[in-house]
């Protein structure tokens, strides 16, 4: 287990990863990563194509029909 601090990043927040973390989950730098909250829990995951292009259609989606889920989420 690693211990790591939590630091400002402009208007974020972030924090760095050691070397030997990275290598042992297949990461590299300049991944793209997906990142999901389960259960208190923070989880790190590289991003695959299906995610990418599911997040695509949903920001689309949500871009045509921003009246209309204002009006649903009401």
């Amino acid at each position: 287990m690693h211990t790591t601090k939590l630091t400002r990043i402009g208007n974020s927040t972030g924090l760095t990863l050691p070397r030997e973390v990275l290598a042992a989950a297949g990461l590299d730098r300049g991944d793209e990563v997906a990142v999901e909250v389960r259960d208190g829990r923070i989880e790190i995951a590289k991003a695959d194509d299906t995610y990418n292009h599911a997040m695509d259609v949903g920001r689309r989606f949500a871009a045509r029909y921003r009246r209309t889920m204002d009006i649903l989420s009401k």
